[in-house]
């Protein structure tokens, strides 16, 4: 479960899964721009299914 704003993760991901917004875009199904409002906290996902699926992510996804 994510306890931190998704600015916070996002930028944790970025940082230690070596990884870009288009990319973790890509796997969840959204646009980079998406993505890179979440990052600057200008937006928040909206559905649980991209939550869940950001979460799975998070875990799935190795460290670089």
């Amino acid at each position: 479960m994510i306890t931190k704003p998704i600015n916070e993760v996002i930028d944790q991901v970025i940082k230690e899964r070596d990884v870009s917004l288009e990319q973790i875009a890509g796997e969840l199904g959204v646009s980079s721009m998406t993505v890179y409002r979440w990052k600057r906290g200008q937006a928040a996902p909206k559905s649980r299914i991209v939550l869940k699926a950001l979460t799975e992510y998070i875990n799935n996804s190795p460290k670089g």
